[in-house]
């Protein structure tokens, strides 16, 4: 397929990207680009439409660019050659067969030549909750003309509803992140705090009013209580959150259904030793214990506590502080970030299968035409190509040789005194023997235009492509002596002795006259050059075997006639 466009496509109205932002913004969505699972996604898009190109378009005022792409380079184009302007302002989706019969698209110069020639169009808008129009598309493209049935325009909706989701869960995890981190600084700040509580508890006193102060304007809860466990602080927060004031009076067993309890679930009582100010007391310190506060009548609200104990400068107990931070956004954050990856998994589960299954049928064909075509072509015995192949292969380098006039040559081979072999270690033995030397056979002629196939019996041929007289005549020495070299033992020969073959070349190049004469007939005069090589093997085992010559060393009466053949 030819490259569509030297930039990607894209668009919209500035007035319906503005609408489209009130929610999610351009620049919350563009942190996604290059995003492995958005980039799967619209892999699985391009899939599903059989298109060779698909991507997520993010639209801005005055550009748009590709958030992830499969079949081109994301990257940005101007929003005034837009093809998805159109449905934007609509928001609803738009399948196109063929886009330069289309009046919407046929002028657009991704589509008329003069930068693209796209053809079969698709575009499904990507609509952010809450917004009323969509902020990107998601299209898929292709430069032939093509249908999109309903089964597959409702997967590719489904697709964009993923995308959508998956923008929106990125975006959320990023605002959960701010939020993480802004109350890291504030437990940081509070347990600065502490930390000056613990150094100074001897300067408690003078200090009340200012820590008072300081505890009642940060955003999270602080509570403290005495070396007895009793409660003896609540910041502003604090008070807030329980609905009620530090009471000393409350046994230490009791804080917990006293302040209203519970562990993360948010349904199980906490125990009273597992309240984080009586842990502190106990093991010194609690680090992100996480617990829910909710009072009767008022929003459960989940926290994380962290504290320690305190000592005096003498070492004595003085009591512990805690810091609690509140997470119940940060928790809604993550139950419906969770929640829509469980839906994006079962999307995505239910395409892979679908996929899947119609990869393994396609495999199963790919299969059954592989062993066909070897039933076929393929010789059993040494994996070479076989006779019916090598008469349909000679037939077709003889016409195309005649188009070129280029000169075409063929070798016949022959393993000199099989006969005495197979008599000698078995048949068994002998068809090990010709597989082995069809492998040398094949390590030589290694050009892709060639071919080795097996003749029949001993006897191989090599077809070689634009290949003159000298070419041939070199090829087969290099034949002879590999098998030579290779020294495969040959024991009906005596001891010592090897297998060895014989070779015989021809060469045929057209004349300026065969063309006309003999274009539309090449079979008799291809097997005229197959009797020449076969006459050039013959002259090869009379001057002893282990050797190769070429027909043109042989006197005319010695050959079959080739008319008008060189």
């Amino acid at each position: 397929m030819q490259r569509l466009w030297p930039a990607p496509l894209g668009g919209g109205d500035p007035a319906s990207r503005r609408e489209a932002s009130s929610g999610a913004t351009a620049a919350d969505w563009r942190a996604a680009s290059g995003d492995p699972e958005l980039d799967a996604l619209v892999r699985v898009a391009a899939a599903v439409a059989g298109t060779a190109c698909a991507t997520v378009n993010l639209l801005d005022a005055e550009v748009q660019c590709q958030l992830g792409s499969c079949g081109f380079p994301s990257g940005e184009s101007p929003a005034s050659e837009s093809m998805c302007a159109a449905q934007l302002s609509s928001g609803q989706s738009v399948c196109t067969s063929d886009a330069r019969q289309d009046p919407r698209y046929r002028d657009n110069p991704w589509v008329d030549g003069r930068r693209a020639a796209v053809r079969l169009y698709a575009s499904l808008p990507l609509v952010p909750p809450g917004a009323t129009r969509p902020m990107g598309t998601l299209c898929v493209f292709d430069d032939e003309p093509g249908a999109l049935d309903e089964d597959q325009m409702a997967r590719l909706e489904d697709l964009a509803l993923a995308v959508t989701a998956l923008l929106e869960r990125r975006r959320e995890a990023r605002a959960s992140a701010r939020l993480a981190d802004e109350a890291d600084e504030q437990r940081d700040l509070a347990e600065l705090v502490i930390a000056e509580l613990a150094a100074r508890s001897e300067e408690l006193e003078e200090r009340t009013e200012l820590i008072e102060t300081v505890l009642d304007t940060i955003d999270v809860a602080v509570v403290a209580c005495g070396p007895d466990g009793r409660v003896t602080l609540f910041n502003r927060a604090a008070q807030r959150w329980h609905a009620l004031g530090a009471d000393p009076a409350v046994d230490p067993e009791q804080l917990a259904g006293r302040y209203d309890l519970f562990e993360a679930d948010g349904a199980t009582p906490l125990a009273p030793e597992r309240v984080p100010l009586r842990r502190a007391l106990a093991e010194g310190f609690v680090d992100d214990a996480e617990l829910v506060i909710a009072p009767a009548g008022r929003p459960a609200r989940s926290v994380v506590a962290s504290g320690r104990a305190m000592h005096r400068a003498d070492g004595s107990p003085l009591g512990a502080v805690v810091v609690l931070t509140d997470v119940t956004a940060d928790r809604e954050h993550r139950r419906l970030v969770e929640e829509a990856h469980r839906a994006l998994a079962d999307r995505g589960a239910l395409l892979e299968r679908e996929v899947a299954s119609r990869r393994a049928a396609q495999d199963q064909l790919a299969t059954a035409n592989a062993d066909l075509q070897r039933l076929l072509l393929v010789d059993g015995l040494t994996g070479l190509a076989n006779r019916p192949c090598l008469d349909d292969h000679l037939s077709r380098q003889w016409r195309a040789h005649l188009r070129r006039g280029a000169p075409l040559s063929v070798l016949m081979v022959d393993v000199d005194h099989f006969k005495l072999y197979n008599d000698t270690d078995g048949h068994l033995a002998g068809d090990d023997c010709l597989r082995r030397v069809a492998g040398l056979l094949g390590d030589v002629v290694e050009r892709g235009g060639d071919l080795v196939a097996r003749y029949g019996g001993e006897e191989f041929a090599v077809v070689l492509a634009d290949t003159d007289a000298a070419g041939a005549a070199l090829v087969a020495r290099r034949l002879v002596r590999a098998v030579r070299e290779a020294g495969l033992p040959h024991r009906g020969l005596g001891a010592g002795e090897r297998v060895t073959i014989s070779a015989g070349a021809a060469t045929w190049t057209p004349g300026a006259g065969l063309r006309a004469a003999r274009g539309s007939d090449p079979g008799p005069s291809s097997t005229a050059l197959l009797a020449a090589a076969d006459a050039a093997l013959y002259a090869a085992k009379a001057a002893g075997r282990d050797t190769a010559r070429h027909a043109g060393e042989l006197l005319p009466e010695a050959l079959p006639v080739l008319t008008h053949q060189s």
